[in-house]
């Protein structure tokens, strides 16, 4: 069942319940469907027709899930972004997926509308709020003028439903579009393997344009319970949360987790109503998380932008030190080599997926979707190895994209930008080890005239979203290089103290 027809049941079926809960607000599965089909139709009016892209960037709010919703109603490809990414990564995404409505907030406004940006033509900016004036949209204005009836467009599991961006290892960030029939569906695996029921209330910590947060949203949805949220994460501000939503699954990062850990005890924190604990890249502190908070699990799991999810460590079995857990139903794994032949039990290679949760293309992009899928088998870009009973254990990545504090980006968007600035001959960025972000961002940097530290940080504060702005720097006379002249990363790594494969 596609998700917008799970949201019109509950609606029907158990109006009053709670679906979401954020600031001090609740709004229940009636209410979320009456707006939404208030701003589904109202991008209609604006001139939205099925298949246009609506970018929504914006922060936490009920309105981001209006407007989601809603764009997905009236037959548009959501396509979420986080507004705070650099300028040339926004205009590259914008100009890509050449959205016919951006959908921002008071907050975020006057970055599509300050001059920084080059807006396809035919893009329209629509706010939430009050009337911002200069041709911009007052959403909500948009929406009291429509009325609550469901928006006449026929959504077929075939349609084009969503339409996410990664941070690529080619410099650009890739396009990956989902279907309806796709969209959502991983949520009934953390449903299956978390023991999510109607009475539970997932909480979010995380923006609602990051898997993690959107994650929560559909699994509540699927599981007919309540979702929470915050407009941030501030650790002072989390058992206050907790207690306050009355959260018993929490949707978090490792990284988030770790900052709790160094948190003194408090009351809030020992009466906690929480009960699991979905933690991506959190299994070296899992022991300590369980001891500390009292939760009964928590989990890991292994996916990608493109391939869903792909495993789950499930409720009640015992996790394996380096695993991700087994896969989940529906879904089969296979380790290849470089000539795509499988590989036996506790063989590194590549790991490649077969599952109906797939994107199902790169946008615009048909020769990359050929080299990524094959014969309905994912291949992912990343190495690891299964063991005699199936658990996958991720080992490296094959892929140039760095993981800090929950944030993929593109190794090589970073060096283009660096050596744009007129001082920097070359430069190299790799992700290394850190106890509470997973990697932190290095640039190996040579000059061909002298430049500062800090000169390059600014430089690429300005073009660049904050967290892809490396916070080391080393500057060489040269770098390690291949005979045909492609820097030898591996030896970075090696030499920043990061062991190599084999």
């Amino acid at each position: 069942m596609l998700i917008l027809d799970i949201l019109a049941d509950r609606a029907r079926n158990d109006p009053r319940r709670t679906y979401v809960r954020h600031a001090g607000h609740s709004l229940s599965y009636e209410e979320i469907d009456r707006l939404s089909n208030r701003a589904a139709r109202a991008f209609r009016t604006l001139g939205v027709a099925k298949g246009d892209r609506v970018t929504v960037a914006m922060g936490n709010s009920i309105d981001y899930l209006v407007g989601a919703f809603g764009a997905l109603k009236a037959g548009a490809i959501y396509n979420p972004v986080n507004p705070a990414l650099g300028a040339n990564e926004l205009n590259y995404i914008l100009g890509h997926a050449e959205p016919r409505t951006v959908l921002t907030d008071s907050d975020n406004l006057e970055v599509f509308r300050g001059g920084k940006l080059n807006l396809p033509k035919t893009t329209r900016i629509a706010t939430f709020g009050a009337d911002a004036g200069d041709g911009t949209i007052a959403f909500s204005r948009a929406m009291d003028a429509e009325s609550d009836a469901p928006c006449p467009v026929a959504i077929g599991p075939d349609d084009a439903s969503t339409l996410l961006y990664t941070s690529g290892t080619t410099g650009n960030p890739k396009g990956v579009l989902f279907h309806h029939r796709s969209t959502g569906a991983a949520g009934a695996h953390f449903i299956d393997t978390l023991g999510i029921g109607a009475e539970d209330t997932i909480l979010a910590v995380t923006p609602l344009f990051h898997g993690n947060a959107w994650g929560a949203v559909v699994t509540a949805l699927q599981a007919g319970c309540t979702v929470a949220y915050s407009k941030g994460f501030r650790s002072s501000e989390f058992w206050p949360l907790v207690e306050s939503t009355r959260a018993t699954v929490l949707y978090t990062l490792g990284t988030i987790l770790a900052m709790l850990l160094t948190l003194p005890p408090s009351e809030q924190e020992r009466r906690s109503s929480l009960r699991v604990i979905l933690g991506l890249g959190s299994a070296n502190i899992r022991d300590r998380i369980i001891e500390r908070f009292g939760v009964t699990h928590v989990a890991e799991c292994f996916g990608s932008t493109d391939a869903g999810v792909v495993t789950i460590t499930p409720l009640g079995m015992a996790p394996r030190e380096g695993s991700a857990g087994p896969p989940v139903k529906g879904v089969s794994l296979r380790i290849v080599d470089d000539d795509d032949k499988a590989l036996p039990t506790r063989a590194v290679g590549e790991i490649t997926v077969h599952t109906p949760h797939c994107m199902a293309e790169y946008f615009h992009d048909p020769e990359q979707t050929a080299l990524t899928l094959h014969d309905g088998w994912f291949y992912t870009g990343d190495l690891g190895y299964l063991d005699e009973d199936g658990w996958l254990y991720f080992v490296d990545r094959k892929k140039d994209v760095i993981r800090r504090g929950g944030e993929n980006m593109s190794s090589l968007l970073i060096e283009k930008t660096l050596r744009e600035h007129p001082s920097v001959a070359e430069a190299a960025v790799i992700g290394v080890p850190d106890p509470v972000l997973g990697q932190e961002v290095k640039a190996f940097i040579v000059a061909k005239s002298p430049v500062t530290e800090e000169e390059l940080k600014a430089f690429a504060t300005e073009r660049l979203a904050k967290f892809q702005v490396p916070r080391l720097w080393e500057f060489r006379d040269s770098l390690p290089k291949t005979p045909s002249m492609r820097v030898e990363k591996y030896k970075l790594r090696q030499q920043a103290g990061k062991p190599l494969l084999g």
